[in-house]
């Protein structure tokens, strides 16, 4: 039983630490912590629609709708079309908004963001190992 309760541990103290990498990035940013995660995932992922960004989030898709309107009022994102289904629409990053997301990380030094990813890469290593271990 003392594995279980120590693996509990580090997986809140992972949880924990990522929380305040959070705080830090988005610290003396004008807006809240979760709008700009949700900027930082369309940058990453080009853009996405409601319901991905819902499922991400973990709210529902009227909530997003919400904070999506709250952004696009600040030219940080706007609605397009997918080429593929015009029927799709996607919520993606303007200009404005990629040079806001760019901005967070520029409160570290060059040599302190390779760091950072090379790090980060071999956590994720580390846990993709775990989550694909056969029980």
């Amino acid at each position: 039983m003392n594995e279980y309760k120590t693996m509990m541990e580090e997986i809140v103290q992972i949880q924990h630490q990522s929380k305040q990498f959070l705080q830090l990035l988005t610290a003396d940013e004008v807006l809240p912590a979760s709008q700009l995660t949700l900027l930082v995932q369309l940058a990453v992922n080009g853009g996405m629609k409601v319901t991905e960004i819902a499922d991400f989030v973990g709210v529902t898709p009227g909530a997003v709708t919400a904070i999506c309107d709250k952004l696009e009022k600040q030219s940080l994102v706007m609605r397009a079309r997918d080429q593929q289904d015009r029927r799709v629409v996607k919520i993606r990053l303007t200009d404005e908004g990629y040079l806001l997301v760019e901005s967070l990380f520029h409160k570290f030094s060059t040599d302190k963001i390779e760091h950072i990813t090379t790090t980060l890469k071999q956590v994720n290593q580390l846990m993709q190992t775990i989550t694909n271990y056969d029980n």
